[in-house]
């Protein structure tokens, strides 16, 4: 039993030391890795059981309110237990103790996101990517975040650095394509979406918005071949569907 228990610590410990190593910044806060209901609220917490950890880490930061890192795993917790808005001053307040912390800035962005609060959501976001502008998926949220409130040059900009640093980062590519359509970039979804189908071919929407694409571009014979693959891989899909009729309406030839 002695031994499981000292198992457990350093475990929980080394989870802990993880979220400050991660950042690769040299940061000092007072966090007592030993307390109690920190322990088990971790173990709660890495078993899914996320109502009994947040009760242990409640207790935990009424002892010592200093925990950054606490508020940060009970912002978390909440988030998943579908309780967003109650996470949100929990994330906050982590924001506060830990101002160098850039994941703990990315979880309350995302937190706004779910509650809608789309500007306070991009404010939290940018200032992740100022203190790590490497955390790529704050990128990939930045640029949904401004493309739901219309900044399609913004949005552009964020699919833009994802799929020039991390080409491997396919759901990029099919946003990217989102947006180059809204703005008219056709050559350049056409672009984008292609690499898309090549490097994942069972993807119909991809298909589709690639008809849109070219069909766009006035190339006929690509748009019927993509919108064709769309409605091969899903039957029910309306704009393949819509497109297919639209090049039927001008005639053209079926492939």
């Amino acid at each position: 039993m002695y031994i499981y228990k000292r198992v457990n610590i350093l475990r929980v410990f080394f989870i802990f030391l993880v979220d400050y190593m991660i950042e690769e910044h040299q940061i000092q806060h007072n966090f007592d890795s030993n307390d109690p209901d920190v322990l088990e609220a971790y173990q709660h917490e890495t078993k899914g059981q996320y109502e009994a950890a947040i009760e242990h880490y409640k207790r935990a930061i009424e002892r010592n309110p200093d925990l950054g890192i606490v508020y940060k795993h009970l912002g978390n917790c909440l988030y998943r237990f579908g309780k967003v808005e109650e996470a949100i001053p929990y994330f906050e307040k982590g924001c506060q103790l830990m101002p160098d912390f850039p994941t703990i800035f990315y979880e309350t962005g995302l937190a706004y996101y779910r509650i809608g609060s789309l500007k306070k959501g991009l404010e939290k976001l940018e200032k992740a990517l100022q203190l790590d502008n490497n955390l790529i998926i704050a990128h990939y949220w930045a640029g949904i975040l401004n493309y739901h409130r219309g900044n399609l040059k913004e949005a552009y900009k964020y699919f833009k650095h994802i799929i020039d640093t991390n080409p491997n980062y396919l759901i990029a590519y099919f946003h990217f394509g989102v947006v180059n359509l809204r703005m008219g970039n056709y050559e350049e979804a056409a672009e984008s979406l292609s690499y898309l189908v090549r490097k994942n071919p069972e993807a119909p929407a991809a298909f589709s918005l690639l008809g849109e694409a070219y069909l766009n571009l006035n190339n006929k014979y690509e748009a019927r071949k993509a919108f064709k693959k769309a409605l091969e891989l899903d039957p029910d899909d309306v704009k393949a569907k819509n497109g297919l009729a639209h090049l039927d309406d001008f005639n053209e030839a079926i492939i």
